[in-house]
């Protein structure tokens, strides 16, 4: 048994109802965002245009949507995923794969910093690599300090 009461680790994730809330959190960001996009709520923002995802405006051509919104979604989901990364650390109950949530932020917020043209699609793959690297180094360095 550990902290939780709970037997073993696959039953720990399996019952980790703080990822579920975390993702439902990420689901609605999401939404409101698309919402956004198609409601124009921010128009008068300075934003840099989507230069990703071209299926994106053939998809919604006939949609008056604002791509800038793309990149803000990136972001709002690497904002929540940073809060469960904060929670994670500082509650022992809940420490348990930061690796992969290193990784999904670095992920969005790679997604965000492309989508705004800050580099090219071709970097994904490599940046993807590097992202993992850290993220394995990051989660390593982590919960050997806060044991």
């Amino acid at each position: 048994m550990d902290d939780l009461g709970l037997r073993d680790r696959d039953e720990i994730v399996v019952n980790d109802r703080f990822a579920t809330v975390i993702w439902a959190l990420m689901l609605i960001w999401m939404g409101t965002a698309i919402l956004a996009g198609f409601q124009h709520w921010i128009a008068d923002w300075r934003l840099p245009d989507l230069v990703w995802f071209p299926m994106l405006r053939t998809w919604l051509a006939n949609y008056e949507f604002d791509f800038r919104v793309v990149p803000l979604l990136f972001l709002g989901n690497a904002a929540i995923l940073t809060l469960e990364l904060l929670f994670r650390i500082f509650i022992k109950q809940l420490r348990h794969n930061l690796t992969m949530l290193f990784l999904y932020i670095f992920i969005f917020l790679g997604l965000a910093a492309g989508s705004c043209g800050m580099f090219e699609p071709v970097m994904l793959i490599p940046g993807f690599f590097v992202a993992l690297g850290i993220a394995i180094l990051l989660s390593t360095i982590l919960q050997q300090l806060i044991q």
